[in-house]
């Protein structure tokens, strides 16, 4: 993936947008973050900065976790980060498991000790396992799942885990090699009974635009019985984009659509519920220390 060029990162260091997203109420209205997007990915698609900067400040969201998953991804995302004045910016480093086979994860866990002094460097992710349509890696997986486990618990810090059809691996791998360390579920698509055994290990849930889609009753059911103080939003962009903006490339701004479906889904006062997924998103990645 070529890196996407860091002079369009001047206007995330514009003041035209920041006095606005600062405060955490604004109107009456908690601002949301972003707890997992690809920003660098919705740039890509052509998505403008300006564009961004706008809809999230028309939506109230005033900071992302950007996600750094391959070598050019974590060096763009921490270069972002700290470049980033118009909205507060954190960053992660990890290894997708769609690219175990790929030989370059070392850079990712030698990435990890660099930076394990950096305040924006908020957790180790996304990892985990994926077997989806990469089956016939599991063994490479679940060893690049492990390396980084290991590399979070040395660096201090939570992790963001991929979960997709493996279920039961992820389960047994965190309970042992994972156990102690605060760990993230992202962009769950499992079934409440399977939520269930992550909160036993005492994981947090996020929910992205799937909640939103028409087929996801799995998906809403889990969300509805989801204990309050575990439970985050995100945007997963430029993927997942939620309804009503399903089939656009997906933007940070979008997280506040998945929050208000997730309020009426709950039957909550949708303020009161961005108020605990911002509390929990400061809390998992210590946000108020790394701000």
């Amino acid at each position: 993936m070529e890196l996407v060029d860091i002079q369009d990162l001047k206007s995330w260091g514009s003041n035209a947008v920041p006095v606005q997203l600062r405060p955490r109420v604004k109107d009456g209205r908690i601002w949301l973050i972003d707890s997992h997007c690809h920003l660098d990915m919705v740039l890509e698609r052509g998505v403008h900065s300006e564009e961004i900067l706008n809809n999230m400040a028309e939506q109230g969201v005033g900071a992302i976790i950007q996600i750094g998953a391959a070598r050019n991804e974590m060096l763009w995302a921490r270069q972002f980060a700290h470049a980033a004045t118009a909205v507060q910016a954190f960053y992660t480093i990890g290894h997708h498991p769609a690219e175990a086979t790929n030989g370059d994860w070392q850079f990712g866990l030698d990435f990890i000790q660099e930076n394990a002094g950096d305040a924006r460097f908020v957790a180790v992710g996304e990892i985990g396992l994926d077997y989806h349509y990469h089956a016939q890696t599991k063994e490479i997986q679940k060893k690049v799942f492990v390396a980084f486990l290991q590399e979070a618990r040395q660096a201090k810090r939570p992790v963001v885990i991929h979960t997709r059809d493996a279920h039961d691996d992820t389960v047994r791998i965190l309970r042992t090699e994972g156990a102690g360390i605060p760990t993230l579920i992202h962009c769950f698509s499992g079934s409440r009974a399977e939520m269930e055994e992550f909160l036993e290990l005492g994981c947090y849930i996020s929910f992205s635009g799937i909640v939103t889609f028409k087929n996801a009753n799995a998906v809403q059911e889990a969300a509805k019985f989801c204990p309050q103080e575990r439970l985050l939003v995100e945007t997963d962009a430029p993927y997942l984009a939620p309804v009503p903006m399903r089939g656009k490339t997906n933007q940070p701004g979008f997280v506040r659509y998945t929050l208000e479906f997730l309020a009426a889904l709950r039957g909550e006062n949708s303020e009161e519920l961005a108020a605990a997924c911002v509390a929990n998103t400061q809390r998992f990645f210590s946000l108020e220390s790394g701000s």
